[in-house]
């Protein structure tokens, strides 16, 4: 080809050789059946109106071979439709071309007996049809350009052909008006074929682009709603869950029951094969409950090792029974994982609503109530809400109004027990410690409503109401020209794992001129156990960096209290009482004691005894080299006028 012709003809080259998709191979399957139908209507039709003016014979012959084309389409492309279209080889393109080919000869063969014969027929019915079945080829053929401009090729040029051959004297203005048509016809499809291709193109990106969000939707759910260890629903999930089902049965009536399991022993299984044991146990435990529950319960876990079930269908304490029966003795199967052999174990407390409780918030209360009980009670084991811890929330909740009332009245007040150097009997501090008498004169054990408010979310404004106390008292002991040493606040677990209240307390403290020369915090081991703890550690070494000692109380009792001496900054270590009452009579108590005494003198920590009553008692502690101690040999918790005038007597003694 010359080269100046190359620019004109490349891009009608690259046209004609442009290879079919998978998507326009299966619009053209999809429409041969259809157009094969088509074909053998017009076929019919021309035949019996020009049955009379035609060669009975030729006419015959002529439309069993577009009825039997037709058929054979028709069931090739019922076959082409069962497969999946994924990849168009040059083969099946040249296949395409071929077959259209085929489907145009019949109407290819017409004008040749009209036209170029003169066998009959009226020439210009002949032309119409042809010219229909042309541009309905065309269209069904639009997605495969190079196919339609075969089928189109073949009608056309049979058409000027036959016309030339039986010399009629419209030869070339037909011829003419072929090439026109034929270059339309082509165009269309090339603009119809490009117009489906990109709606295609379209369509595929909205797909993916829906499917995209689909799949965004889908993960947000499961970020937002189950917990990626068990594939369970999580916390916010469950409560959800629990609060429509509280809400269908207002509306609805009926019963179902709330089940609050807990595994037992599982820290053990963390702190002595990993996490990852733990996590692949915990997995383990919610495949087992699924494979135990019907198909309408709801499973979640709430916490580390805490699940949480709604048992829709039960509705009085036998169908609990029944169902905490199956899951216990699912659970007490062992389980074999990593190579080891575990026994899960649980321990399930059970609620009905609306028999027991009618709220969410409630029948949790209650249902961890049932829980505790069942772990008292020796472990492995269903406990129902009943009567007897009926009356427990009852007590429980005339606790809470009445302490609210004495935080409102100012009825709660705070105690201090001195701390004495045992070297010289000397004070060095004091444990503040809250007291509350109700109106009735009744004193409340700090224990039983410290617990209570840590329940009912009052700790924080109890917690500030003893820090501002503690705070005035200070202040006034410091106006009266009194040192009264460190001050030991007593922080509960709850207090510490809520850094942003803490933090506010400590800088009331700083605002009125009390620091860490003034104050000692005092922690127990709970602080350091459960979720949360290196926050816990961070808190506690910003507080040393504050200047704020910390001591570590009740030292000896928890099982891990060794190894959290060297994750905190401890500055002092308290004895419990347990150990000091027994150091008269029995040796193991000394040497517990004597051998805390040489842990905090490695440490180059402080070490106080708690509950010295007997002289006795004071003197052995000496001897083995306790620093300082606290109990009725010198003072019981004595308020804070009392304890001023402790201090002024022991000035006076001293000088």
């Amino acid at each position: 080809m010359p080269n100046i012709l190359r620019p004109l003809f490349s891009p009608i080259r690259a046209v004609l050789t442009k290879h079919p998709t998978p998507e326009d191979v299966a619009s053209v399957i999809k429409a041969t059946g259809v157009g094969a139908l088509i074909s053998a209507l017009n076929a019919l039709i021309y035949t019996i109106g020009a049955f009379e003016r035609h060669e009975p014979i030729f006419l015959l012959l002529w439309f069993g071979s577009v009825v039997l084309l037709g058929i054979g389409l028709t069931r090739m492309s019922l076959r082409a439709r069962r497969r999946t279209v994924t990849r168009v080889s040059p083969r099946a393109a040249r296949r395409l071309i071929a077959t259209s080919v085929l489907l145009a000869l019949p109407w290819a063969l017409l004008p040749f007996q009209v036209f170029g014969l003169r066998e009959g027929g009226d020439p210009l019915v002949v032309l119409v049809v042809c010219i229909g079945m042309l541009a309905g080829g065309v269209f069904m053929l639009h997605r495969a350009l190079t196919a339609a401009i075969a089928y189109m090729l073949t009608i056309l040029l049979a058409v000027a052909l036959s016309i030339h051959t039986g010399g009629w004297d419209q030869a070339w203005p037909v011829t003419a008006y072929c090439l026109l048509f034929g270059v339309f016809l082509a165009y269309f499809a090339l603009i119809a074929g490009e117009t489906a291709r990109q709606r295609d193109a379209s369509v595929q990106a909205l797909s993916k682009a829906v499917s995209g969000l689909r799949a965004a939707r889908d993960e947000n759910y499961l970020l937002a709603n189950i917990d990626d260890t068990t594939g369970l629903l999580n916390r916010k999930a469950f409560n959800a869950r629990l609060a429509e089902a509280v809400a269908a049965q207002r509306a609805e009536g009926g019963a179902f029951s709330l089940l609050l399991m807990d595994l037992d022993r599982f820290k053990n299984v963390n702190d002595l094969f990993g996490h990852g044991v733990g996590d692949e146990l915990l997995a383990e435990v919610a495949r087992r409950l699924r494979a135990n529950l019907h198909e309408g319960d709801v499973v979640g876990r709430i916490g580390g090792d805490e699940f949480c079930i709604i048992l829709r269908e039960a509705r009085d304490e036998a169908q609990i029974r029944a169902v905490a029966g199956r899951l216990l003795e699912a659970l007490n199967r062992p389980a074999r994982l990593v190579g080891r052999q575990l026994h899960p174990g649980a321990s399930i407390g059970a609620v009905i609503c609306p028999e027991d409780a009618a709220e969410p918030v409630e029948l949790f209360l209650k249902a961890d109530l049932a829980l505790n009980r069942a772990k008292e009670s020796g472990r492995g084991q269903c406990v129902k809400f009943d009567d007897h811890l009926r009356q427990q929330v009852i007590a429980e909740d005339q606790i809470e109004a009445g302490l609210r009332e004495a935080l409102k009245d100012n009825l709660l007040y705070v105690q201090y027990q001195p701390k004495i150097c045992l070297r010289d009997g000397m004070p060095m501090g004091a444990e503040a410690l809250v007291r509350w008498k109700m109106q009735d004169g009744e004193k409340v054990p700090p224990d039983h409503f410290l617990s209570i408010a840590a329940e009912r979310g009052m700790l924080p404004a109890l917690s500030r109401h003893i820090a501002e106390a503690v705070a005035g008292h200070i202040l006034d002991w410091r106006a009266a020209g009194l040192t009264p040493g460190k001050i030991a606040l007593n922080l509960h677990p709850d207090d510490i794992k809520s850094p942003e209240l803490l933090m506010e307390t400590i800088h009331m403290f700083e605002d009125r001129g009390i620091s860490g020369k003034d104050l000692l915090l005092e922690i127990t081991e709970g602080c350091l156990i459960g979720r949360g703890t290196d926050m816990v550690s961070r808190l506690l070494d910003a507080l040393d960096e504050r200047g704020y000692d910390l001591s570590l109380d009740d030292f000896g009792t928890g099982h891990a209290a060794l190894a959290h001496l060297k994750k905190i900054p401890v500055a002092e270590i308290k004895i419990d009482r347990s150990f000091v009452s027994g150091l008269e009579y029995r040796r193991d108590d000394r040497a517990i004691v004597a051998a805390i005494v040489e842990i905090a003198r490695g440490l180059g920590i402080r070490s106080v005894a708690e509950g010295v009553e007997t002289e006795a008692q004071r003197q052995i502690l000496l001897e083995l080299g306790v620093d300082a101690g606290q109990g009725y040999l010198w003072s019981r918790p004595i308020s804070a006028d009392s304890f001023a005038a402790f201090l002024e007597a022991q000035n006076r003694a001293a000088s």
